[in-house]
């Protein structure tokens, strides 16, 4: 008789948008915590996992979780002053964390890679790699994730020769992929897997981030931080 069923898709995105609009004023921060062992230096000592806890203030009042940000502050460059090995640390760090050292760095020397170096003039060894970010539906669309990823930077990122990450869906992560409690609360986009990785990878590129060559890896230089860098010729075989 002409009424909208309750899942009508154009109600729920006026629903959405109309949610949105009225955050756009949000006030947010973000807590972290960093984890890191108090005993004798070893490999995986030189790896500090943060969790940040990402919290809005809608102009409603009062305080609502907003989502999270996860990171891994990898002190290279400390390791290798330490004495530790190229192949000690190459083999102590988590498998996760091993994939960026096998391809960003020299598994003989331990520094970066000439052609990293070069196309990306850093001047330190340390690594902080952002490991997720994850964000609710109402307070998506109103920058609060892009402030989150800056403001991780600007705390752990400061002393790092480069920020790295490897974005992928978390809808199509194991973890989440077979959780539909998660699934249900993060509202994921009904898009395949191509697609959704295709816009998440074009997200991090407006952050300033560019591909290393066909690895999945994405990177920013702490000394090119804010320069606009498409106006440059990306050479060492990127995408």
């Amino acid at each position: 008789m002409g009424l909208k069923r309750a899942n009508d898709p154009d109600k729920a995105f006026a629903d959405r948008r109309k949610e949105a609009e009225s955050n756009e004023n949000v006030a947010a921060s973000v807590e972290f915590v960093l984890r890191a062992g108090l005993h004798a230096a070893v490999e995986a000592d030189f790896v500090h996992s943060i969790a940040g806890r990402i919290i809005a203030e809608p102009g409603s009042g009062g305080e609502e979780e907003a989502g999270r940000i996860g990171a891994s502050l990898v002190q290279f460059g400390g390791a290798l002053d330490h004495g530790v090995s190229t192949e000690r640390l190459g083999d102590g760090i988590s498998g996760d964390i091993a994939e960026y050292w096998e391809h960003l760095f020299d598994l003989e020397t331990g520094y970066l890679k000439e052609e990293i170096q070069n196309e990306y003039e850093v001047a330190g060894l340390d690594l902080l790699i952002i490991d997720c970010v994850e964000l609710y539906p109402k307070f998506r669309g109103i920058g609060i994730g892009m402030s989150a990823i800056h403001r991780a930077i600007d705390v752990f990122g400061t002393g790092c020769g480069l920020i790295a990450c490897k974005p992928w869906p978390l809808q199509f992560t194991p973890a989440v992929a077979s959780d539909q409690q998660i699934l249900k609360r993060l509202e994921t986009p009904n898009v395949g897997k191509d697609e959704a990785l295709r816009k998440l990878r074009s997200y991090w590129s407006r952050l300033g981030f560019w591909p290393v060559g066909n690895t999945g890896i994405y990177v920013l230089s702490i000394s090119q931080r804010g320069c606009d860098a498409r106006s440059r010729d990306r050479g060492i075989g990127l995408q």
